[in-house]
Parts: structure tokens; C-alpha cells; sequence
């Protein structure tokens, strides 16, 4: 025995932190991971990606997936029989007698991450780094955090179809939720999913260096009570801890394997105690790799002599037993250590709740001084304040009597108006019920001066003229006298109704009158009387006319038949946009401001394209105000094998200006300005600029900017800007910037390409610079000036999935939007989308070129 001390003495190995036999049992190790949170991710995947994991830098978790989980008993076991060593990055546990190290380089074995040196970091970031726009929002959207569990959920249900993008989810699930886990609900961090953007960068990154830094300095900060607590919690990939310790002591597979944790601590205390088990003190795949490696090493490691005899008679295979490690904690030092913790605990507290009572006491104040200061201060402002109430209290009063009395007035007025139509109601009915001599009296009202068989219909303009004319016919016969047997002459029906109207505007309210309209706003079908053949043309015993009776029958065959006009079948513009009109009434709108020469809607533009396809077999050339477009660039809009460049959507957009103002709607309030590619660009440029000026308006932009929106209509009238956008150089978006209701609208045709945050922080230059351009160049939005406009992205857009229909899309909906709104946008629908394309090309043709 003394033999054996003494070579333990001449080895001068580490001590242990607890003396054998004295180790505290606990209760568990508690990770952070799930226990199969791995198998969790890769079953949301498919088995191609799976397979694809299995390639990457990630593959070993594949592996690790089948192995069994973590034992809470086992690692409470293993973390109780360390070794006292003062390097930071290394840990040493005892088992079965023989020492067994945890490193850099065992977790990099067992894990296979990438656990080189970190890279070196670049004290100024890139310009390009700074300005590009955080990977983000393309991820999660407008998502502030996500849990990964919530990312498994959306891999299950296959929400995100793009293969790279999920296997990036995965990535992103097993960094924060397996290698990196610091709480029991991870979510992806910000930071990851910033280098996730570029995969051969994120799999650059030393992941494995980090999660075994995370896990040493979460053992390392414990000291001997922490240790002895009954549950220790760790951060980090902890699973390595068990990984390596299976590697080492082969024995131990059936130990982890084991379901129930008391057995699987007993079943290793029976092993460790028989000290027969084969232990590899230092795990490696070769002999070379027991050097230590320069990438795995650490800069600021400190130096170990103890350590460093351990591993030199390690390489000379010394065989360690039980008796080679002495030292350590027994329970009696380790409960005075606790009790000496406690009581340094309270006086902690105690001493910190003196300081905070003797400094409130030396901070104390006056309170009735600090009163007497603050009343003489407040007190003037009170007053004014209590003025100022009086004062909005009196306004209220007038106000509220004002209000009163024009109600008052107003109910008044309804009264008296209400009279008038009683007592003309009542002159209509005896009209209607006086009935010539000799005829029949009938329960339907008929018309005096007619034959009894002859009867119409009610009509409120006939029952006034006629109730009217009964009373001047009274009157006349009291002036003039009439002899029995002569009644007074009837003035011509023309006179009548002059005068029937003469009448009723000297007793009536003039704003009681409501004039038939001259138009049909087309949405409903005026039912025309029925007309009935008269048997005998007699009229009060005499034969009529003939010429009465062919006037009788004009009048008959112009009310059965339909009037049938000779004009366009297109609405007013002037109407569209005050009534709610049926989708095809606003269609015809549309295809009115699409045609440039078409009056009647009579033109096949099919047969005209075929004429035109054609002509496009010889080159030729379209000049416009915007350009030149050749033969193929035409061809190319209806084809749209490619995105259009941005020099056919600015012909685009000045043809399809010049179709508006060809026709300028009737009475119109607003007008709308068509704007092109090289605006926005100009405009885009200077938001670097605009966003660095304190004060925004002192900003001035330049004249090239101001004279294109003021060259094109005054601004009094400008009510509504439209200009193309173009996202990524391949994808184009209408937008509208309303000056009436202050907000931009966005045409999207594939609103799945971008979320409403992406969206809103391509367009947010754009609503933060246009009141302040508006208000340079003399637009008068009262109570706006400096307020940014608000983002509207319309859902009832019509979605056209590929990208190459969206510049011809966009163009569409820009004019259709402005001819009646966005809800005629929803005409354009991906079934007619190429005959409208086709339309766009015929008119630009016939406008520039010839006639069809």
C-alpha cells in the first residue's frame, strides 16, 4: 500500500475533485436538446434530402440519430468523477481506474463538425455587407422570431416547396435546437440565418468549436457544491459527453442502451467498481492523431503539468488503476463548504440592504419644500389651462344651440313640403275619379276625354299635369261662363302641360323636383307599358280622324319597339368610380381606353394580329416618343419568352399614356400621369442621400426629376402617378401613388414572390421621398406634405405565376387601373391575357406605323 502512495506521489498525476467513494450521487444531467430532437428533423424531411444532410458537413448527425439517447443518470455519474486540471478547454473523468480525456479533438471524432480555428474578423465591414438588404425576411418573412419547432411543423406539411430552402430550415433547426441549444424552446437565431444565405460560408464556420466551447465553459463554471447538486444543467451538444465516454469504455454500449435510468447507473457503477473493463484513455482513428493537431489547439489554454505527465505515461501504455488518483473533497469538507456558501449568500444580501437604506437616507429630500417649488411654477399654467377650458366650453355651447336650430329649420321645411304632396295627392285622386257622361264608371282610373275601354297605366308626372288642369279648367269656367249645353273648350295638351308646370313650380319647393335622366347607366332594363288595340276608334260618340288614328298608331308601334341608338355602348368615364357597377359595365370601360381607333367595339384585333404576325417575318421598326422597338422586341411581348427589358416597357408604358389622352374622359376631376423606368431610377438614386438630410425639406432634387412629372399635365388636376417597378432585374410590379387617398398601390400579378414586409421595404423609399418631390414641384396636398404614404397591395389582383408575364401584366393592370379602378383589374385574367397582349401590340402598330 505505502509502495503504491508513494508511486502516486513520484507519478505526479491530477487529483480528483471528489475523494473515491465519496462522490455525490445526484440525481441527472439535464441537456437542452430533446432527447430525439435529430430524428424530429429528419423525419420532416424526404429521404433524397435526408440523403443530401447525410453528404453535408452535418452528415454525423444522421449517424448519431440511431445511436441511443442521452441518459441523465449516466452523465450525473460521469460528471461527479473528474479530475482537478486548470486547463480551460479540457476536461478528464475516471472510470474503471483509468483516466479518459475530453477535448476539442475527441468531440470533433464523435461529432465529425467542423471544429477548426475561428476565422478572422474583419474590424469594418463591407459597404456591399452593409447596404444589402438581411436574408431574413426572404426565410421567415415579417416573422420576428421562430421556434423550431414551428420550422419542423412547416417542413411536415411541406409549406416551403423549395428544396434548398428546406434543407437551409434544417440546417438552421439542427444549429439552435442539437449544437447549439442554450433553452428547452430554441429558435433560429438571426445571426445564423444572416451566413445560412451563402452555404459554403455557413458550413466554413467552426460550428463544432463553438458547441464544445458552449459545453466545457458549462462544466468549467461549476464549482465543487455546484457539482453537488442533484441536478446540473448543461448548455451545448451534451450527448458528446456520453458519445465519447462509449468510445473510450466499449462496456458501456449496454449501459446506455439500458430504458430505465437507475439501471443504467448501476449497471456502470458495477463496472466501474470492477476496474476490468478495457478503457482507451485518449480516443482517436489513428496513431498520428494523438499529437495534438494545430487547428484543434487553443490560444489561450494554460499550461498543465500534471496533465501533461498524465498523457506522456498514456503514450507509454502505463496501466492506471484506482489507487493512482488520490485526493479530493469527502463529505464532511464538502458540507462545511456549503454552509460557508449560505452564509456568504446572506451576508450579501444583508449588506446590500444597508447600503440601499443608508443611501435613501442620505438622498432624502424635503417633500414640503420641493411642494412649495413645483406649486408656484404650475400654478400660472394651471390657470391658463383653466381659461382655455372656459373658452372651448363656450364654443361648445354656441356650437351645440347652432346645430339645434338648423335641425329645427330643417324638420320644418320637411313638414311643410310634406303638406304640399298630401294636398296634391288628394287634387289627383278626384281627377282620377270623375268620369265623363255616358260612360261607365270603372274601379280602374281612366283618362278624361278618352273612350271607358281605353286605360293606362299610373304615372306620378300624368296625375300632376292632369290634376293641375282640373283645377285652371274650373277656373276659366267660373270666368268666362259656359251655356248648358256648350261646355268650355279644353286648351291643347300642349298648353296644359306648359301650364300644369307653371302651376306646380309657383306652389312647390323647386328641390322637390327630380327630372328624368337623359342617359341609361346600363344597369337595368326600363319595362315599357303594355299597349292595347282599340276595337272602336270612338271618342265621346264621334268617329276619330284619320289622321288623329294614324298619329294613335305611330305613337303604339314607337312605345312596343326598342329605341336603338346609333352611339358607343361605353359608359361615361366621369361615372366610373362613384357607382358600383356589374364587372362587364366596367370591362367595357377598359377595352374603350385599350382601343385607340375602335368607336362601335366592332374590330376583330385577331385577324389584325394575324396580318401583323405576318409583317413580322420582314424587319421593321415602331418609332415612339420613347423609343425604337424593332420587329423581334414586338414580337418578343406577346411571346414573353424572357422578361421584358426595360426599354420595351417604357414604350409600353408612353403607348399606352397616349391611348389615355386620346381620349379624355368627360368631366373628369382627376388625371393620371404615366411615368417611366428611367424615373424610378432617378428616384431610387436619391433616397441615400435623402435619408441622410435632417431636415427634408431643404432636400432638392434634381431638375431631371421634376420635369418629368410636370411636363406631361398640370398639377392642379394630378390626382394619381403610374410608373412600372422592377424587383431583381426580372420581375416587374405596377404601382399606383393615389394623391387622394395617400397610398401607394401595389399591382402584383404573383403576390407569393414577395411578403407584404419585403414588399413594403422595396417600396418605403418611394412612400417616404413622393410628398416631399409633390411639394417641390408646387402640388397642393393640404394637411399631407410630410407624411409618408401608406402601402396597399390589393388581393383581388388576378395571379399570373410566371415571371415573364409580368411586365406585360403590369402594364395591363396600370391601364385598367386607370380607367376604373382596381376593381376592373380583376378582368385581366390569365385566359386573356395573351389576346389582350395581342390587342397591346396591334394598337401600337396602327399608332405609330399604319392601319391594319
Amino acid at each position: 500500500m505505502e509502495s503504491e502512495a508513494a508511486q502516486t506521489q513520484f507519478l505526479d498525476i491530477p487529483e480528483r475533485i471528489f475523494a473515491a467513494g465519496e462522490e455525490p450521487a445526484g440525481v441527472r444531467v439535464t441537456p437542452y436538446h430533446k432527447a430525439c430532437g435529430i430524428r424530429q428533423i429528419l423525419n420532416a424531411l424526404d429521404s433524397e434530402e435526408v440523403d443530401i444532410v447525410r453528404l453535408s458537413p452535418f452528415g454525423k448527425m444522421v449517424e448519431i440519430a440511431d445511436k441511443p439517447t442521452f441518459s441523465g443518470r449516466f452523465g450525473r455519474y460521469i460528471i461527479s468523477r473528474q479530475l482537478k486540471v486548470t486547463k480551460k478547454h479540457e476536461a478528464w473523468f475516471l472510470f474503471a481506474g483509468k483516466p479518459i480525456r475530453f477535448s476539442l479533438r475527441e468531440f470533433a471524432v464523435v461529432t465529425g463538425l467542423n471544429c477548426q480555428k475561428f476565422p478572422s474578423r474583419t474590424k469594418k465591414r463591407s459597404k456591399k455587407h452593409i447596404t444589402e438588404k438581411p436574408y431574413w425576411g426572404e426565410l421567415f418573412g415579417t416573422l420576428k422570431e421562430v421556434h423550431v419547432s414551428s420550422v419542423i411543423r412547416m417542413l411536415k406539411k411541406k409549406t416551403i416547396a423549395d428544396k434548398e430552402l428546406r434543407l437551409k430550415y434544417a440546417y438552421l433547426a439542427l444549429l439552435a435546437s442539437v449544437i447549439l441549444p442554450t433553452t428547452h424552446t430554441p429558435r433560429i437565431s438571426q445571426d445564423h440565418a444572416e451566413l445560412i444565405k451563402d452555404l459554403n460560408a455557413f458550413f466554413a464556420y467552426p460550428w463544432g468549436r463553438v458547441s464544445f466551447d458552449m459545453l466545457m465553459c458549462s462544466i468549467k463554471e461549476r464549482k465543487e457544491v455546484s457539482l453537488a447538486q442533484n441536478t446540473i444543467a448543461l448548455k451545448g451538444f451534451v450527448l458528446s459527453l456520453q458519445l465519447v465516454m462509449v468510445e473510450a469504455v466499449p462496456s458501456l454500449t449496454e449501459v446506455v442502451q439500458d430504458g430505465s435510468s437507475s439501471g443504467s447507473e448501476g449497471h456502470a457503477r458495477d463496472i466501474d467498481a470492477a476496474g476490468q473493463a478495457q478503457v482507451c484513455s485518449i480516443i482517436s482513428h489513428s496513431a498520428s492523431e494523438i499529437h495534438n493537431s494545430p487547428e484543434l489547439e487553443w490560444s489561450d489554454d494554460e499550461e498543465d503539468a500534471k496533465v501533461e505527465n498524465m498523457v506522456a505515461l498514456i503514450q507509454q501504455r502505463f496501466h492506471f488503476s484506482t489507487a493512482n488518483f488520490c485526493g479530493g473533497l469527502s463529505k464532511l469538507e464538502l458540507n462545511r463548504l456549503r454552509e460557508e456558501a449560505k452564509a456568504e449568500s446572506l451576508n450579501r444580501k444583508s449588506s446590500k440592504t444597508k447600503t440601499s437604506n443608508s443611501a435613501s437616507v442620505q438622498d432624502g429630500l424635503d417633500s414640503g419644500f420641493v411642494a412649495a417649488i413645483m406649486k408656484d411654477c404650475v400654478q400660472e399654467n394651471c390657470s391658463r389651462v383653466a381659461s382655455q377650458i372656459t373658452i372651448l366650453q363656450e364654443a361648445f355651447d354656441s356650437f351645440q344651440s347652432l346645430v339645434l336650430s338648423n335641425m329645427k329649420d330643417m324638420f320644418d321645411k320637411l313638414d311643410e313640403n310634406a303638406e304640399k304632396m298630401t294636398l296634391l295627392s288628394d287634387l289627383a285622386g278626384k281627377e282620377y275619379s270623375v268620369a265623363p257622361e255616358g260612360t261607365h264608371q270603372d274601379p280602374t282610373p281612366v283618362v278624361a276625354g278618352k273612350n271607358a275601354g281605353t286605360q293606362t297605366n299610373f304615372d306620378i308626372p300624368n296625375i300632376i299635369e292632369e290634376a293641375v288642369a282640373f283645377a285652371n279648367r274650373g277656373s276659366d269656367a267660373e270666368e268666362i261662363g259656359e251655356d248648358a249645353g256648350h261646355p268650355a273648350q279644353q286648351p291643347p295638351r300642349e298648353q296644359q302641360t306648359k301650364a300644369c308646370y307653371t302651376e306646380t313650380n309657383s306652389t312647390l319647393d323647386p328641390d322637390l323636383f327630380f327630372p328624368e335622366p337623359t342617359f341609361s347607366l346600363g344597369l337595368t332594363q326600363e319595362i315599357q307599358p303594355p299597349v292595347k288595340v282599340i276595337a272602336n276608334d270612338i271618342i265621346d260618340g264621334e268617329p276619330v280622324a284619320e289622321h288623329d288614328k294614324t298619329i294613335s298608331e305611330d305613337v303604339a308601334e314607337a312605345v312596343v319597339g326598342c329605341r336603338k341608338s346609333k352611339r358607343q355602348k361605353v359608359p361615361p368615364r366621369s361615372l366610373l368610380g362613384h357607382y358600383e357597377c356589374d364587372i362587364r359595365f366596367l370591362n367595357r370601360a377598359r377595352q374603350a381606353a385599350a382601343d385607340s381607333h375602335n368607336s362601335d367595339g366592332s374590330i376583330d384585333y385577331s385577324a389584325k394580329f394575324s396580318v401583323l404576325l405576318d409583317k413580322m417575318k420582314t424587319d421593321f421598326c415602331i418609332t415612339t416618343g420613347r423609343g425604337t422597338l424593332q420587329s423581334s422586341e414586338v414580337y418578343e411581348i406577346v411571346a414573353r419568352t424572357s422578361p421584358l427589358s426595360s426599354k420595351v416597357v417604357d414604350v409600353l408604358m408612353f403607348h399606352i399614356s397616349s391611348l389615355f389622352r386620346a381620349r379624355p374622359p368627360a368631366n373628369q376631376q382627376s388625371a393620371s400621369v404615366f411615368l417611366d423606368t428611367q424615373f424610378v431610377a432617378q428616384l431610387s438614386k436619391m433616397y441615400t442621400k435623402f435619408s441622410k438630410v435632417s431636415k427634408k425639406d431643404n432636400f432638392r432634387f434634381p431638375n431631371s426629376i421634376t420635369e418629368t412629372i410636370m411636363q406631361n399635365v398640370s398639377l392642379a388636376e394630378a390626382e394619381r402617378f403610374y410608373f412600372p417597378f422592377n424587383l431583381d432585374k426580372k420581375y416587374w410590379v405596377g404601382i399606383c401613388v393615389d394623391c387622394g387617398s395617400w397610398t401607394i398601390s401595389v399591382l402584383d400579378c404573383n403576390i407569393a414572390l414577395r411578403t407584404d414586409y419585403m414588399m413594403n421595404k422595396e417600396i418605403r423609399p418611394i412612400a417616404q421621398m413622393f410628398p416631399y418631390l409633390l411639394k417641390q414641384v408646387g402640388k397642393q396636398v393640404v394637411g399631407r406634405e410630410a407624411k409618408p404614404m401608406a402601402l396597399d397591395r390589393p388581393r383581388t389582383i388576378p395571379q399570373h405565376n410566371a415571371i415573364t408575364d409580368s411586365a406585360i401584366s403590369s402594364i395591363l393592370f396600370i391601364q385598367a387601373h386607370a380607367a376604373a379602378g382596381v376593381e376592373v383589374c380583376k378582368c385581366i385574367t390569365p385566359d386573356v391575357l395573351d389576346t389582350e397582349a395581342e390587342r397591346l401590340v396591334v394598337t401600337l402598330y396602327e399608332r405609330n406605323v399604319e392601319t391594319l
